[in-house]
């Protein structure tokens, strides 16, 4: 095993991705993401976090409904979401190594993480897998790696993984292939250096669709058990009627009009008619599964899904914590990090793991 430190020298990406949104809204404003349209009909809804609304204007809209769109978006995301950003700042507190590991359509890449100083045993080294958003067709392992602090703060081994995207691959294959990832983590929990009664699974966005149906596929296939999912503002419904997708349909990045193009994509055939694994809120029956964190902006366009996730968990007896950001809209800690509301929903986050891997009844 090969372990690896970075030279760290990418820029900031919260401002890259605000002065990328402006530059290329001003240089092609026909055929590029466009910016959030002006509101024409007045609308019942919460006031945006002023924090976040003041950064707000400058987040572009997922625009990726022609090939150029996507391979541009996809570009963009790619050249900001890296290793050398995921790493600034924690340079000599984590050591990273990149592998190779099996999956359904060939190898997939994988990073793993783990603290440089390691101060746990392995039977107190929780394992965490990482599952990237992205709306199932863009992005890569390393968006929305909040959670790196995790590896110095609970002393855990993080894994995050590739995943094919759609439209190229739909439902089932990210599925599939996030779920390979999780029985190869389980499966090499002793070489990781993780007990594998300290499991955790976490994803964001289209990240959270995929954990949570990772977390089904394992529970009825009997696959490596998982002490905790941890889901921020899940895409767990394919359906799309809700009232926060009419309150916030028109806010960045995620809208109404850019959500049905990608389910179209993402769900390929099952569009409107997904199965429980890929669409988790569809599922009649979550007992079973792991305690679960579900985060979620009140100004989000998943609002009322996740809220309805939570209510199912409860329903089927898991201890289910959930939090809704007020003002907070789709991906806000991602997109400004350090605004307070950011801070408070990692600080919440970090909390309630700390608390569950330190329960007495948790090795």
């Amino acid at each position: 095993m090969t372990t690896m430190t970075a030279t760290i020298n990418a820029p900031n990406t919260t401002s890259s991705l605000l002065e990328w949104a402006t530059l290329e809204t001003s240089q092609n404003p026909t055929d590029t993401l466009d910016q959030s349209p002006t509101i024409s009909t007045p609308i019942a809804r919460a006031p945006l976090d002023a924090d976040l609304a003041a950064v707000h204007q400058g987040i572009p809209l997922l625009d990726i409904g022609t090939d150029k769109k996507r391979a541009t978006y996809r570009e963009f995301v790619n050249s900001l979401f890296t290793l050398e950003n995921t790493l600034r700042g924690h340079e000599d507190t984590v050591t990273y190594e990149e592998r190779d590991i099996p999956g359904p359509a060939g190898p997939m890449r994988a990073t793993i993480f783990r603290p440089k100083h390691a101060t746990r045993s392995v039977e107190a080294t929780p394992g965490v897998l990482h599952i990237h958003g992205g709306g199932l067709t863009s992005g890569n392992r390393f968006l929305g790696l909040t959670m790196i602090d995790w590896v110095e703060s609970l002393g855990a081994v993080l894994v995050t993984a590739e995943y094919r995207l759609a439209p190229e691959h739909p439902h089932p294959a990210p599925l599939e292939d996030s779920y390979a990832a999780l029985q190869w983590m389980g499966a090499h929990a002793a070489d990781l250096g993780f007990n594998p009664q300290r499991f955790i699974i976490t994803g964001g966005s289209a990240g959270g669709n995929l954990a949570a149906g990772v977390a089904l596929l394992a529970r009825d296939r009997n696959g490596p058990a998982l002490c905790a999912q941890l889901l921020t503002y899940p895409w767990v419904d394919d359906r799309i009627d809700s009232p926060s997708i009419h309150q916030y349909g028109d806010i960045a990045p995620v809208t109404k009009d850019s959500l049905i193009e990608t389910s179209a994509m993402a769900f390929g055939e099952q569009h409107q008619h997904a199965d429980m694994y890929t669409a988790p809120g569809r599922a009649t029956d979550l007992s079973g599964l792991p305690p679960t964190l579900i985060d979620v902006g009140e100004a989000d366009i998943f609002r009322d899904q996740d809220v309805a996730y939570a209510s199912g968990l409860w329903r089927g007896g898991v201890s289910t914590e959930l939090h809704v950001w007020p003002g907070a809209w789709h991906g806000f800690d991602v997109f400004v990090p350090d605004a307070p509301v950011s801070r408070r929903a990692a600080a919440a986050r970090l909390d309630w793991l700390h608390k569950l891997l330190d329960r007495p009844d948790r090795v």
